[in-house]
């Protein structure tokens, strides 16, 4: 039986990490964290006061407060970053960065402002009415996945090992996080994304052209369900698109993935992996909040099963799911047989 003592204390938590979000923010923001993971032996808070630039008396009570939350160790008087926590906090190029999302999730919260209403009234606050600080938070916090793709999903599949010469369509592409991964990693890649959201394209093409890549990678303005391009990719990617799409089109932008597809070439999907039951919320607090805050927007999360269910009716065959941890998201395999 639960008393009110713990009920009190999982509250607080509740409430402590909304301070500890904006906390890990701030040190993202300042750039912190990054100087502490210069100084891996350590540094007193009068040395990091000086090196950037900052109040002593204040930059002393951050570190204080990192050690509070055990992101920060301290030995001799000096500070440091704890175990792991350089590549989670200050290392964004890393697959494992989630700094980012503490400013996403900072920015998002604003949207806790119009719920009163549309809680009362219905209606929706969609992707596309947010502002463009929105729009590059989720570039952005979508950058680890990218990576991840890139780096760890595709050198384990057979079709891409060793080669780098295939030709991939990135459905929902964004600002083209996930097609800079790509052709960063394999430089002969021809690369096409298409996107519904205008000023994502425009950015996602000023990126390739920053970049040096516009001759092979490029980004139009598109719904994903209208896309009909006839076996021309070896991958099609859909990166936390699939929740983001309204059920009557999902049918339609799958169909279009698997036409879209070389006989055997292969459909990656990377989304939230909602539970198939309410009661599995209480193992997924962290769908749940994304489902809650997403609902108002319009979007719906599918759970593996579902979305394994609509990959096999466009045609396809799923060879593999998994989610790895820390479960922020699942991944589906899947290929188009002859």
């Amino acid at each position: 039986m639960t008393d009110r003592v713990s009920q009190m204390q999982k509250l607080t938590q509740y409430f402590l990490g909304y301070n500890a979000t904006r906390f890990i923010a701030l040190g993202v923001e300042s750039g912190l964290f990054q100087a502490l993971a210069a100084a891996p032996e350590g540094v007193t808070p009068v040395d990091l006061a000086a090196s950037q630039g900052l109040d002593a008396e204040y930059t002393r009570h951050f570190l204080q407060t990192g050690y509070a939350l055990e992101l920060l160790d301290l030995a001799g008087g000096r500070y440091r970053l704890a175990e792991h926590m350089a590549p989670l906090l200050a290392r964004p190029e890393h697959n494992s960065y989630l700094g980012s999302l503490a400013g996403f999730h900072h920015i998002s919260g604003r949207d806790f402002e119009c719920m009163p209403a549309l809680l009362k009234e219905g209606g929706t606050y969609t992707f596309q009415q947010h502002d463009a600080d929105f729009i590059a938070a989720v570039a952005q916090v979508t950058a680890g996945i990218a990576g991840f793709v890139a780096s760890s999903i595709l050198p384990g599949l057979p079709e891409f090992a060793g080669r780098d010469d295939f030709r991939a369509l990135d459905l929902g592409c964004g600002m083209g996080g996930t097609l800079l991964a790509l052709a960063r990693a394999y430089p002969k890649a021809e690369l096409l994304g298409v996107d519904i959201e205008p000023r994502s394209v425009e950015q996602a093409n000023a990126r390739f052209a920053e970049a040096g890549l516009a001759q092979r990678v490029t980004a139009q303005v598109a719904a994903a369900e209208g896309v009909d391009l006839e076996a021309r990719f070896d991958l099609v990617t859909l990166i936390q698109v699939l929740h983001e799409t309204v059920p009557a089109v999902r049918a339609d932008i799958l169909a279009g993935a698997a036409r879209a597809l070389k006989p055997g070439g292969v459909l990656l999907v990377v989304d939230e992996p909602y539970p198939d039951t309410v009661e599995g919320l209480r193992a997924a607090q962290s769908c749940a909040m994304t489902q809650f805050i997403e609902r108002f927007w319009g979007n719906e999360l599918l759970s593996m099963s579902q979305q394994k269910a609509l990959i096999e009716a466009a045609g396809l065959r799923v060879d593999a799911q998994m989610v790895p941890p820390p479960g922020l998201v699942g991944v589906t395999i899947a290929r188009r047989v002859g």
